[in-house]
Formats: structure tokens, sequence, C-alpha cells
């Protein structure tokens, strides 16, 4: 199981309102060095579990009905922030 809090503070890079559809890209440092997956039973950490800070990148798309949905994301575990 995983304990411990997950950090995030997404930031818009790009708007793209008037492309169809309307699209807006997010980046965000993820930072999971207090997050750990660790074994339910005696709540040991499990080895090569450890976190850290990761870039991270989506696209949220604004679909007809007016929602906008994040369509694609990704952690770059080679690009630290």
């Amino acid at each position: 199981m995983r304990t411990g809090t997950f950090k995030s503070d997404p930031t818009v890079t790009a708007v793209s309102l008037d492309a169809k559809p309307a699209t807006v890209e997010i980046q965000d440092c993820l930072d999971t060095s207090g997050y750990r997956l660790v074994y339910a039973k005696d709540k040991r950490s499990v080895p090569g579990s450890g976190g850290g800070r990761h870039l991270s990148t989506a696209t949220a798309t604004r679909y007809p009905d007016g929602r906008w949905l994040i369509n694609y994301g990704a952690t770059h575990r080679d690009q630290p922030c």
C-alpha cells in the first residue's frame, strides 16, 4: 500500500483556445519524496520504491460539451526538478 504525502503544484505553460479542439499544456514537478510503497502487514518500506522529484506534463482538451479533460499525461523520470 502507499503511505505519505504526494505533492503537486501544476502550472499552465501554453494555452491554445483558438485550436480545434482548444487545448492547455500543463507542467508540474511531482514530489513523491514523502510518498512510499509499504507492506500492508507491517508497514516496512518496499525496497526500491523510494520517491523523488520528477517533471510531469499533461494536455487538457475542451470537449464540445464544455468539459476540460486530461487526454495525455506523462511523468519524465529522467528529468528531475
